[in-house]
């Protein structure tokens, strides 16, 4: 497998794992607390970012640690926030943890939001492609009702 290797274009940095075999799963790149990158990240595996990024950022995966803040939108499938956010967020899955501060538009098909999370924005939910299994179609739920009485012959006292 290629080494993993990161250069800066125009003022974007750039990751990529050059080719990886089926047999190795692809690992998430990290980014320690005292780093501070200017300018775009787009990564075509999982990042965890621990410090500090002005620009955008598009990965697969990305989890930001409590103590990093990104001024800049974010597009990946899946979204953990446990730092800062400035920017619009575009996701499939998001967790919001209780520590964390996202300030932007989030666009998202599943999100959760741990108490104490501080949200200013607005929530767009965008419907997925149906669960396997799942009807397509809502149905309306109501408390059973009880079966009529079934009628009963008059009794028979003369014959």
């Amino acid at each position: 497998m290629k080494q993993d290797h990161a250069r800066e274009v125009a003022g974007a940095a750039t990751v990529s794992t050059g080719k990886v075999s089926q047999e190795e799963p692809a690992a998430a790149s990290v980014m320690g607390r005292d780093i501070l990158v200017t300018g775009n990240i787009e990564a075509t595996v999982d990042l965890m970012i621990e410090g500090r990024v002005i620009g955008d950022v598009t990965c697969a995966t990305l989890v930001l640690g409590q103590d990093s803040s990104i001024n800049g939108s974010i597009r990946a499938e899946r979204v953990r926030v446990s730092g800062t956010v400035e920017g619009a967020v575009d996701t499939v899955d998001l967790a919001i943890e209780g520590n964390a501060k996202v300030k932007g538009d989030i666009t998202y098909t599943r999100l959760r939001i741990a108490t104490g999370a501080v949200i200013e924005g607005t929530l767009i939910h965008r419907p997925g492609p149906p669960e396997e299994g799942a009807e397509t179609k809502l149905k309306l739920v109501e408390p059973p009702q009880p079966a009529p009485p079934k009628p009963t012959a008059p009794p028979r006292y003369f014959e």
